[in-house]
């Protein structure tokens, strides 16, 4: 039995708007549904978007924190600089001041050593005049010693320094071998001191003439006589 297709008023059959129908209510539930996931994407979306707003947000905050500290660096790197150049100002000044006072020091303590020098040159060449005056004195004491050595009973003998000293015997007419000694220097300023006499005696006057008239001879023979005198 074969179908009979119905004229609609519109001229289309009752089978094609049967199935345009059915193509409506598909359409509708395809549309509906993506509805509801275009609808949950939008959804998604703005919070993503809030998210990534409020994210941009906290990046400028730091963004501006970080450009505030960057100033602050900024500020302390100009102080610095500024505090390091004033230093390196003052160092090169006083290293001016060192060279130019410095040098002037320097030369003042040259001319102070060679001042020194020359004194000290002095001093040896007066201590060595004074040696060798010394010396000679000595030498002039032992040749007139030796002019009456037998007659006083006298022996001598070179002591440290440049000392004489001299032991009578045959002071003490009890005790013949008996020696009777004291120790002659010519100091610094070329007078006679009398050291280490034995036995002690008190000479003192006599070095003081002897100092004055210069004849050692008499002062030889006060001095045997002041020992004879203690006999």
């Amino acid at each position: 039995m074969t179908d009979v297709l119905t004229p609609t008023p519109l001229g289309f059959t009752s089978g094609l708007l049967d199935t345009l129908s059915s193509t409506r209510t598909q359409l509708d539930v395809f549309v509906s549904h993506h509805k509801s996931q275009l609808d949950a994407i939008v959804a998604t979306g703005g919070a993503d978007r809030a998210r990534m707003e409020a994210s941009v947000t906290a990046y400028m905050d730091r963004l501006e924190s970080l450009e505030s500290e960057d100033g602050a660096i900024r500020k302390a790197n100009v102080a610095k600089r500024q505090d390091l150049e004033r230093k390196e100002a003052e160092i090169a000044e006083l290293e001016t001041r060192v060279r130019t006072e410095g040098g002037e020091h320097i030369e003042k303590l040259k001319e102070e050593e060679e001042a020194a020098r020359l004194e000290a040159e002095k001093a040896t060449a007066a201590r060595q005049a004074s040696e060798a005056s010394k010396s000679s004195s000595l030498d002039l004491l032992t040749k007139s010693i030796v002019s009456y050595r037998e007659g006083l009973s006298l022996d001598f003998e070179r002591a440290a320094g440049n000392r004489l000293r001299l032991v009578f015997t045959n002071v003490n007419p009890a005790s013949p071998s008996s020696a009777y000694a004291f120790t002659i220097n010519v100091n610094d300023q070329e007078e006679y001191e009398v050291e280490e006499i034995e036995p002690a005696i008190d000479v003192s006057r006599l070095v003081e003439k002897v100092n004055e008239d210069n004849d050692f001879g008499a002062f030889v023979r006060g001095v045997r006589k002041a020992f004879k005198a203690t006999c």
